[in-house]
């Protein structure tokens, strides 16, 4: 394999349950919101619209709204509070929505693994929120009106920002590749 910045870049990258609370300057989250801007795109529709949440309050009452989701299916309330914080400590929360249709879905996925990419490359990690693509603009719609706009689908949601404590190696990635 080739070895370079964005490869170790995307080597580098990983899933965090935990950061440490330090705000991301302006500079740095202006950077990875840039990225995601230049993603690929389909016909260049560009059907995105990015929430970036990140003061103090805002991030108070999205952890208050994740807390009080019921839980998953087949989810034990103790791997539910083991987690803590529903905010992870994380300073900076972006939703990813876009217009219904065509190749959207793929589009601003695609906007946020830029994300996730460029925040790496600056030694911020990243967490998909799984809870907050699936259900919690359900069971939230005052939220939701405030933080999506009017005929948009969230497609993606994750956490920002500097690692806590908790760097495991995620070990060897495996899956299929079969070259013909």
């Amino acid at each position: 394999m080739i070895d370079n910045e964005t490869m170790r870049s995307i080597l580098a990258r990983r899933s965090y349950k935990k950061f440490d609370g330090r705000p991301i300057d302006d500079e740095a989250l202006e950077t990875i919101v840039t990225a995601g801007l230049y993603a690929p795109t389909g016909m260049n529709r560009q059907p995105w619209h990015f929430t970036v949440i990140r003061s103090k309050e805002a991030l108070e009452k999205f952890g208050a709204a994740r807390k009080s989701l019921p839980l998953p299916p087949g989810v034990p309330a103790a791997a539910v509070a083991a987690m803590g914080d529903p905010m992870r400590n994380a300073p900076v929360m972006i939703i990813v929505s876009g217009k219904d249709g065509g190749t959207t879905p793929q589009d601003c996925c695609l906007a946020m693994e830029n994300m996730f990419i460029a925040a790496a490359s600056l030694g911020i990690m990243s967490g998909w929120d799984h809870a907050t693509v699936m259900d919690l603009f359900k069971h939230n719609p005052e939220l939701r009106a405030e933080l999506i706009p009017e005929g948009y689908t969230v497609y993606a949601a994750s956490f920002f920002g500097y690692p806590g404590p908790e760097v495991k190696d995620r070990g060897e990635r495996k899956g299929t590749v079969e070259y013909k």
